[in-house]
């Protein structure tokens, strides 16, 4: 019984193994980060829940925005307390505070609709850091980016640099390493399936 067992452990690593062979060493390679994180930290998928609580997003978009945020050397705490403070930040303009205001206007960016709402907070985000990128003027920029995101804005500058069409692209792939990591999981315990009814 316990030859067998080890037999059967042995087959679900040889499953996961086929698995890997499956999906091809390339797109393996290319997401053995976001494999070790999604699949074998306990206090990465803590972070997850816990901030999904918090800014009240989904878990896939947090796991691809973490992806995308810490591979331009961002963390995820960074990136969404900006999104939190810039929330503030467009109720602050909205509401008429000076200095808010023409931040916004100096950027270009309109934080409330033409029924005086605000707009969706995700799309001001990336439009403020797409005009934050085409400020030539560095102290400027950080200046309007401490204004609008806080303390931490500096920390954003590699964010700021990559632009929104650079993180979307980021985050896409994120999105589509998450499906294979899947296929690769159910695959390997397919394999083990089938490994299970051949020794018992």
């Amino acid at each position: 019984c316990f030859e067998k067992l080890g037999s059967t452990i042995k087959g679900i690593g040889e499953g996961l193994a086929v698995g890997v062979a499956a999906i091809g060493a390339a797109v393996i390679g290319a997401g053995k980060a976001l494999v070790d994180m999604t699949v074998n930290s306990s206090a990465y998928a803590d972070e997850i829940l816990t901030q999904a609580s918090v800014t009240g997003m989904s878990t896939e978009s947090l796991q691809a925005y973490k992806y995308a945020a810490e591979l331009v050397d961002v963390s995820l705490d960074t990136l969404t307390g900006s999104m939190s403070k810039q929330i503030k930040s467009m109720s602050s303009a909205r509401d008429g505070s000076k200095s808010f205001v023409d931040a916004y206007k100096q950027l270009g960016v309109s934080v409330a609709d033409s029924n005086g709402n605000l707009r969706d907070s995700d799309t001001v985000y990336w439009e403020t850091i797409d005009a934050l990128g085409k400020i030539s003027n560095e102290t400027e920029r950080d200046a309007l980016s401490m204004k609008i995101f806080g303390k931490s804005a500096q920390e954003l500058n590699p964010l700021i640099d990559q632009g929104s069409a650079g993180i979307a692209k980021l985050t896409a792939e994120a999105k589509s390493m998450i499906i294979m990591t899947v296929i690769l999981i159910l695959f390997g315990i397919r394999h083990a399936k089938k490994q299970l009814l051949s020794e018992f």
